[in-house]
């Protein structure tokens, strides 16, 4: 309580403490020994010092930490804000933010306007700001950007504050402010597919009925019936014919997309957004973007992640919402093996018609057998290797041992041999390449789904 007492004070600086040794030591030999140009040359210290004496800073500033924004998406900035109470006699106002790992200070010249919490426009400045700032209910605010480069929930400071008097001689703090939390959500990675998702079920999607129904996409003319709708006439054949014609459309269906995330490691290295990429990284960055993709088609989304310590679970769902919501869980999760669970056990809810996509960089055995399990269910199953080939070459650890390097190679021996297994049950597994990366798969399952139905 001492050391907060005496860090929360007004404290003589080392400026104050200098100027009071050099009148004191000065200002006597120069009157014993009568040199005037001595004192000429120690008066502006003796006026300095007497200047600091008489406007000393007597209050406590009062001050308080927070964020511009709860969430954001990786590579985006935020703010940490710091309100300080301008009392007399303080000058400068300061804010320092204390490192943390995947968050990088924003110079000056690169920040953009954002607008705070009270909806006031102002300038994002660097870590000093003087006592001309922007101010806010009786407050100085002081703004540090910050730029977030990993998804997760990052801790944000502590921040440091500090206030110092005119010349430099009187300093309050500094102070530590808490951390704060903040939810980075990841940004989905570049991914389309032209390919219909197969099992369409529902009335609300964007693919193609096989059956007329109420949609977008034109079928054919054909002549009107009882019950149609009046907007649905053609009037050039139906004046023609003499006969009143309508157009009829293709029914748009949506279908049920599991997007099932492998969390029992996190092999390889994290550099960031602008870095090297781990396993679990990928896997996230792939998860986000297939939902946010299929969701854009007016699919139904869950969101399953395979993990002892975070088994999230997001319910089916769709629209812009549930997408941030899949987000928004993605960024909770954190890699663990489950040993005590045999997954040929494990009931994910998923029924006949759903399309799942596993995203797993199929180190783990577990989810190999979760998808062969959910494929002799009779389920649409597309596995998406995450792994990296980056990553598959060089061991996790990133030991130097020759044995460790050895047996990494010996287990992607064993992880080849595991997904050709698979693949002869009829289980698709795909490497994350971007864009186009299930194009192939989801076609194969359509023509698969169309030759049953036939």
């Amino acid at each position: 309580m001492a050391a907060f007492e005496r860090a929360d004070a007004w404290r003589p600086t080392h400026a104050l403490q200098r100027c009071l040794v050099a009148v004191l030591a000065v200002a006597p030999v120069a009157l014993v020994f009568r040199r005037p140009d001595l004192l000429v040359l120690v008066s502006p210290l003796a006026l300095v010092l007497a200047w600091s004496l008489a406007t000393r800073p007597q209050e406590r500033p009062d001050h308080r930490f927070g964020l511009s924004h709860g969430q954001v998406r990786e590579g985006d900035q935020a703010l940490a804000v710091a309100d300080l109470e301008p009392v007399e006699g303080a000058e400068v106002l300061s804010a320092a933010l204390t490192p943390a790992p995947f968050v990088t200070a924003v110079l000056r010249e690169r920040m953009r306007q954002a607008r705070d919490s009270d909806d006031l426009l102002v300038q994002r400045t660097c870590t000093v700001a003087d006592a001309d700032g922007p101010q806010v209910q009786g407050y100085r605010r002081l703004l540090v950007g910050v730029r977030v480069t990993r998804w997760g929930v990052r801790r944000i400071g502590p921040l440091q504050v500090a206030a110092a008097s005119a010349w430099g001689s009187w300093r309050w703090g500094p102070l530590s402010m808490d951390a704060q939390a903040l939810r980075v959500l990841p940004r989905p990675a570049a991914f389309d597919t032209s390919a219909p998702a197969p099992h369409p079920r529902g009335l609300v999607g964007m693919h193609r009925s096989s059956r007329p129904g109420e949609g977008s996409e034109f079928a054919t003319i054909r002549p009107f019936q009882v019950g149609d709708r009046l907007r649905r006439i053609h009037w050039p054949r139906s004046s023609r014919t003499g006969e009143l014609h309508v157009t009829s459309s293709y029914a748009d269906q949506d279908t049920h997309v599991a997007v099932l995330v492998d969390a029992h490691y996190d092999l390889g290295r994290s550099g960031g957004l602008d870095g090297d990429v781990s396993s679990l990284d990928r896997s996230v960055r792939a998860a986000a973007a297939v939902a946010e993709h299929f969701l854009h088609q007016g699919d139904r989304v869950s969101l399953r992640v395979l993990s002892a310590r975070t088994p999230l679970v997001v319910p089916t769902g769709t629209g812009r919402r549930h997408g941030v919501r899949i987000l928004d869980t993605l960024t909770g999760v954190q890699a663990s093996v489950d040993e005590q669970t045999d997954p040929r056990r494990v009931h994910l809810g998923i029924g006949a018609g759903t399309l799942v996509v596993m995203i797993s960089s199929l180190v783990s055995p577990d989810a190999l057998t979760q998808a062969a399990t959910l494929a002799a269910r009779g389920t649409s199953v597309v596995v998406v290797d995450a792994l990296g080939e980056a990553v598959a070459k060089v061991a996790p650890s990133g030991e130097r041992d020759a044995l460790a390097r050895t047996a990494w190679r010996i287990r992607m021996l064993e992880r080849d041999r595991e997904i050709r297994a698979i693949r002869a049950q009829g289980v698709a597994v795909v490497p994350w390449l971007g864009p186009g990366s299930l194009d192939v798969v989801l076609l194969e399952l359509a023509r698969r789904r169309r030759r049953v139905g036939a």
